[in-house]
């Protein structure tokens, strides 16, 4: 059963190509929890059998990771902030809790972003809080970009 689960994983990766790895990398670092565990080896595999190009597959991955990581953080910096006032009272987010959060996102949001896209599951929302908060631009793209750089050509490797 194992055997049959990855050959399923090795050809849909094969078949949905770069597109696919750019577009599974984008949900990945977006809401959507597709682990990068299941994206990257399997072109690293194509890779090595001559189907598919190594730094071709890391670009894809990378550009992705940073498309999803954008669409977090846009939909928070647009979106989150009034949502949350409106109706974070219903599952346990007060006016009082939220602005200690943006507080504490304001004195140490680069190393908290920076730490928590490290972190399996929290490197899915850590854009959230950055786009909440209106991190930096100049300081945040780094940082989704460098975590998947460095992490991208490990997995398919």
């Amino acid at each position: 059963m194992l055997h049959a689960a990855i050959n399923w994983l090795l050809a849909t990766i094969l078949k949905l190509g770069y597109p696919g790895i750019f577009l599974l990398m984008a949900m990945e670092s977006s809401v959507i929890p597709i682990p990068s565990e299941l994206v990257m080896p399997p072109a690293g595999y194509w890779a090595v059998e001559g189907k598919m190009n190594l730094w071709l597959a890391i670009l894809c991955g990378t550009a992705g990771s940073l498309v999803g990581a954008y669409a977090n953080y846009y939909a928070a910096h647009y979106l989150g902030r009034p949502l949350i006032l409106k109706y974070g009272k219903y599952v346990g987010i007060t006016e009082e809790k939220f602005a200690k959060v943006e507080t504490f996102f304001h004195k140490h949001g680069e190393i908290s972003t920076f730490i928590g896209r490290l972190l399996p599951v929290v490197r899915h929302l850590i854009s959230l809080p950055a786009g909440l908060a209106g991190m930096n631009h100049a300081s945040s793209p780094p940082i989704p970009c460098s975590v998947p750089a460095s992490g991208a050509p490990s997995l398919p490797i």
